[in-house]
């Protein structure tokens, strides 16, 4: 409405200065033409063949990693940008040296924003440090970019939808003396996996090694990849343990959720699956907590791959502190899968009145049950007639400033 208005008003002009021949008149109504034409020019083509990117060296990482992040914004076309502003929603749990990072008070509702202007074909980029604080799957995105015309007249934006994520991996704490002393919970012999191969099943290959029986190569294997090549056989006898994380912090839903003892109790899940797969155990993980932006609690299945760490991380990174279920509910629908005779190592921060009727349902069904506790205080020695181990002491320790702890080892690299 207002467009027209001004060509309304500079056609007057314009009329005008031609009856009483007025030179002024005739300059004013065609600026205000020229005016309404560059206006209406920007509003039409202002975002055409404009380009936003987002560059991450990884996506995966670990708390305390920190790599290269780079923001691109293109403008390939001849009408220029006069001033652009860029909102990229950014998570909390990533940080941003030398960034502005601006938010309504809630840290999960930040915008990175970057104000600058292009030129005509100008491409403009904005490096960065990114460093990975907490656990978590992070998105970056979408990002709305504002700009307007020369005058200030009128203003527009433009979203992208693209989103980038990276997903930070929880710490892992050595908790080798705690669930293995001479006598531990787990009540099976302190040796690892034992050495006795069933040849009728292999599980895969992997390169061949100086002590590995000849009749044990993978002819054809070797000839594909180049390298000579060892079958892998299952074992004869194993070790299966499920990692059934408790991501209830209260006994009511509606007494919320404590972020502090949730990420205790992932910290202990972690710790836990790190030492089943440098033992070479065959483990898995559920959970009734929800998996971030799904909606469904967390299992990865008992396996034992040389991923399957890499996929129980992926779980606990992608854990969100809220509940679908309870871990009964999740155990029963997921037990099928579980093989006969595993072990259950039970992770929670807190002992609810419901915990024991779980560990007794649990322990009914057939499953050896032990307890990792990873809340405040010290638990009993036992609930449900189930041992308790308690690693608040090393988790503490973790939390401490003074403490200085370096990356966990790679996932996927096991014994064999």
């Amino acid at each position: 409405m207002l467009n027209e208005l001004w060509l309304l008003v500079s056609g007057l002009l314009l009329f005008v200065g031609l009856l009483a021949s007025d030179g002024l008149l005739l300059i004013v109504g065609s600026l205000v033409i020229v005016v309404w034409a560059v206006v209406r020019l920007w509003d039409r083509y202002g975002f055409r063949a404009v380009t936003h990117t987002r560059s991450i060296a990884n996506h995966r990482a670990f708390i305390g990693d920190s790599f290269d992040y780079t923001v691109t914004l293109s403008n390939d076309k001849v009408l220029p940008l006069i001033w652009v502003d860029i909102q990229d929603s950014f998570p909390g749990g990533l940080g941003l040296p030398g960034g502005v990072l601006r938010g309504s008070g809630l840290e999960d509702n930040r915008q990175h924003t970057i104000s600058t202007s292009l030129l005509p074909y100008q491409r403009a980029s904005w490096s960065y440090t990114l460093e990975c604080r907490e656990r978590g799957y992070h998105r970056i995105g979408p990002v709305r970019i504002r700009s307007g015309d020369i005058f200030g007249f009128t203003a527009g934006e433009a979203r992208f939808e693209a989103v980038d994520h990276v997903l930070v991996y929880p710490r892992a704490l050595d908790l080798e003396h705690v669930l293995f002393p001479p006598e531990h919970p787990f009540g099976v012999a302190r040796g690892r996996r034992p050495l006795y191969h069933d040849p009728n099943r292999v599980m895969g290959q992997r390169d061949y090694r100086p002590d590995d029986p000849l009749k044990h190569i993978d002819w054809k294997a070797t000839a594909r990849s180049g390298q000579l090549q060892t079958r892998v056989f299952e074992p004869a006898v194993s070790m299966n343990m499920l990692i059934a994380v408790n991501g209830s912090t209260s006994d009511y839903v509606w007494q919320g959720s404590n972020r502090r003892l949730f990420e205790r109790a992932i910290t202990a899940a972690a710790s836990a699956a790190g030492l089943a797969d440098r033992r070479g155990y065959s483990f898995g993980l559920i959970s009734n907590a929800v998996a971030s932006y799904s909606g469904k609690w967390l299992n990865v299945p008992v396996g034992g791959a040389s991923k399957q760490m890499t996929l129980v991380l992926e779980g606990l990174a992608m854990a969100a502190p809220y509940v679908a279920a309870s871990l009964i509910d999740v155990f029963q629908a997921e037990r099928e899968s579980l093989p006969a005779g595993s072990s259950v190592l039970l992770i929670t921060s807190v002992i609810t009145d419901s915990l024991p009727d779980s560990i007794a349902d649990i322990r009914s069904r057939g499953f050896q049950v032990s307890i990792l506790y990873s809340g405040d205080g010290s638990p009993p020695s036992t609930l449900a007639d189930a041992p308790v181990v308690s690693v608040a002491r090393e988790l503490d320790a973790a939390d401490s400033p003074e403490t200085a702890s370096g990356p966990p080892p790679e996932p996927g690299r096991r014994k064999q």
